[in-house]
């Protein structure tokens, strides 16, 4: 056993914990925009005016489905079809009216998520050659290789979906978790 936890560990078990106890069984908890307000929020304070959406220059926003009930119609974004490019001054944060997006200032400051790589999918990880999410991630040093070649998450990744966008195992390998409750 480990003396002590990793800062991503410890910050897992507990949107784990958090996860479980707040949202029902239901469709999956939904990746976000940057900026986005907490699932417990961006329901309630989301206009659904759509300028998100209109402004994103890789399309990758779009409305929850009925599925989502209350929140449906809110931003999100499915990062295997579109993940979000992390554009210069993050504009869907700039065009929204009601605070569900509140500004980023900065890339390397955007919390859309977290990355997970699936080990046994992973090629790397079997002892096969790739490095196309670390070739393709936005952000400098989000993931490294490890003693063996094979890609880790780092605490830098922002969850932007482009590690998961481009892996080429069908399905991905490379996951974006997003953050479920916060703010």
């Amino acid at each position: 056993m480990a003396d002590k936890l990793s800062r991503r560990e410890l910050f897992s078990i507990f949107r784990r914990s958090v996860d479980s106890a707040v949202r029902p069984k239901g469709p999956p908890t939904p990746l976000r925009p940057p900026g986005a307000l907490g699932e417990l929020r961006i329901a309630e304070t989301c206009m659904r005016c759509g300028r998100c959406e209109a402004i994103c220059p890789r399309q990758s926003i779009k409305p929850l489905s009925v599925e989502y009930g209350d929140a449906q119609g809110t931003p999100h974004i499915v990062a295997r079809e579109a993940p979000c490019v992390l554009c210069e001054g993050l504009l869907c944060t700039t065009v929204c009216p009601s605070g569900a997006l509140v500004p980023v200032r900065r890339a390397t400051e955007v919390q859309m998520g977290v990355a997970v790589i699936d080990a046994a999918r992973c090629l790397p990880h079997r002892g096969e050659k790739c490095s196309v999410c670390l070739d393709r991630c936005p952000i400098q040093g989000a993931l490294r290789l490890d003693d063996k070649g094979r890609p880790v998450v780092q605490d830098t990744c922002t969850g932007c979906g482009i590690c998961e966008y481009y892996c080429p195992t069908e399905p991905t390998s490379i996951k974006v978790r997003p953050w479920s409750v916060r703010k």
